[in-house]
């Protein structure tokens, strides 16, 4: 009987999620939902974690300024794939990171803390965006899309 005990211990630990580094649920990290953050009256200073796709990276002289369109996270930290966001922030990094690398369309987690809300435009229309102090990122690898076809043997014209 202890035999068997001591095997569903291990197994059940065996079994656990070991979310470590930058995946893990940090406690101290709100997972406020953007929509909520963004009908607040400038909430600064509170620790979240918003992920999403660039739409535009500015080095400044003070540091690099990457312009995201927020997308949910997935349990694993990454950003989910939407076809509508519910709108933009800004990640201000106080280093520089090359644009080429940020570039528009890859995806990026960012955890730091809110600032106070910024007037901007995207194109001409003027817009408020929400603003994070970065503290610690992720840039996504990109995804490369492979083409799978399959052909039904019963249909084969020689081809």
């Amino acid at each position: 009987m202890k035999w068997i005990a001591c095997f569903l211990a291990l197994f059940l630990t065996a079994c656990a999620s070991n979310k470590t580094g930058y995946y893990a649920d940090d406690s101290v990290l709100i997972r406020q939902q953007f929509a909520q953050m963004a009908q607040l009256n400038n909430p600064q200073g509170w620790q979240v974690k918003w992920s999403g796709v660039i739409a535009q990276t500015r080095n400044l002289a003070s540091g690099t300024e990457v312009e995201v369109v927020y997308l949910p996270l997935a349990y694993n930290g990454i950003p989910q794939q939407a076809e509508q966001s519910p709108g933009r922030f800004i990640a201000v990094f106080p280093q520089l990171l090359d644009p080429v690398l940020y570039a528009k369309g890859r995806s990026i987690t960012v955890s730091g803390a809110t600032a106070l809300l910024r007037e901007g435009k995207i194109g001409d229309m003027p817009y408020r965006f929400a603003v994070l102090n970065a503290m610690q990122h992720k840039l996504w690898p990109v995804v490369k899309e492979v083409e799978v076809r399959y052909e039904d043997p019963l249909f084969d014209d020689g081809f």
